[in-house]
């Protein structure tokens, strides 16, 4: 019964003397555009949705005709937003940047 008792103590103060193990949050690089596209009526949120793209530009395209598309409703709006997560250190590409046009 003493040892038992013993046992738990020292298990006890082993456990509360443990290391606690932080949790590393981590971002880790997206190969693709995300569009998140909302839908307004009367300036209320009617619904969100979320779209993948290739490329950056594909991306603002697709976000324009989307409100061009919605402004068509009467008392609608639509407003999106392009973006990519980037880890640390992660190369950009040519599809991470917008098209450039030459004159």
């Amino acid at each position: 019964m003493l040892f038992k008792r013993l046992f738990l103590i020292v298990a006890v103060i082993l456990a509360a003397c443990a290391p606690l193990q932080e949790e590393k949050s981590v971002v880790e690089g997206d190969t693709h555009w995300t569009l998140q596209f909302t839908w307004l009526k009367n300036n209320q949120p009617t619904r969100t949705e979320t779209y993948l793209f290739v490329s950056r530009m594909e991306c603002f395209d697709q976000m324009y005709e989307m409100q061009k598309a919605a402004k068509k409703i009467k008392n609608q709006i639509g407003s999106g937003l392009c973006f990519k997560a980037f880890a640390e250190g992660q190369e950009r590409t040519s599809n991470d940047v917008l098209a450039q046009y030459s004159k």
